[in-house]
């Protein structure tokens, strides 16, 4: 009799600690799914950047080649000449747009995940694990769709401008036009991330002291 008492005090404390460890993990996860968005919007933001210096400096080095000289944003345009010396011309943009088409559907997947994931703790636990509102969320989605539909309207003009182009060497081939196009795809896309990031961030916050910490 005194043994199977014994026994049953052992088994609650091991009971009880592997619902605590149930109870840990998927709050671990919460914060290692927040970093790894953060992360990948960060990347994104980043990508974006260089690849609208890389595509502005090959704009000037066109400028430069036909007029040999005339340089307006000379630090770029020195960038896409040191990047761009061993390849062949248009590949780093090309490379660039890619990456940044890479990197934007990577950010997007991995927030929605991030969500989703937050969403399931909540079910997992039985609690009320605070989440972002999904009208803000919501949000951010059209906000990236705006992104990548202002970058897929630059994309088509660079495609347009070239020699053979159907927009080449007429008003729509100039700086005035060329660049705050270009750059409001940028501007708008990095705004986004940042958006993301805050979103993110705010969600961990209002998660922190829930339940169990490690």
């Amino acid at each position: 009799m005194d043994r199977r008492r014994e026994e049953a005090t052992v088994k609650l404390p091991a009971a009880a600690l592997s619902d605590s460890t149930a109870s840990i993990r998927p709050r671990r996860g919460l914060r290692v799914t927040a970093r790894l968005a953060v992360i990948a919007l960060t990347v994104w933001a980043v990508v974006e950047i260089v690849r609208i210096i890389l595509v502005v400096g090959h704009y000037e080095n066109r400028i430069e080649v036909a007029t040999h000289g005339n340089v307006d944003v000379v630090p770029f345009w020195y960038a896409y000449v040191l990047l761009s010396e061993p390849f062949p011309d248009g590949f780093v943009t090309g490379a660039a747009d890619r990456l940044s088409i890479l990197a934007a559907v990577v950010a997007a997947a991995v927030v929605g995940g991030w969500r989703h994931y937050v969403r399931r703790t909540a079910q997992q636990l039985g609690d009320t694990v605070p989440c972002p509102p999904a009208r803000t969320m919501r949000a951010w989605f059209v906000a990236v769709l705006g992104a990548l539909v202002l970058s897929l309207l630059s994309w088509l003009h660079r495609g347009a401008i070239p020699h053979g182009g159907a927009l080449h060497e007429t008003s729509l081939d100039t700086r005035p036009v060329a660049y705050p196009l270009w750059t409001a795809g940028t501007v708008l896309v990095v705004v986004t991330a940042v958006l993301g990031v805050r979103i993110v961030r705010r969600t961990v916050e209002t998660q922190e002291g829930f339940g169990p910490q490690t």
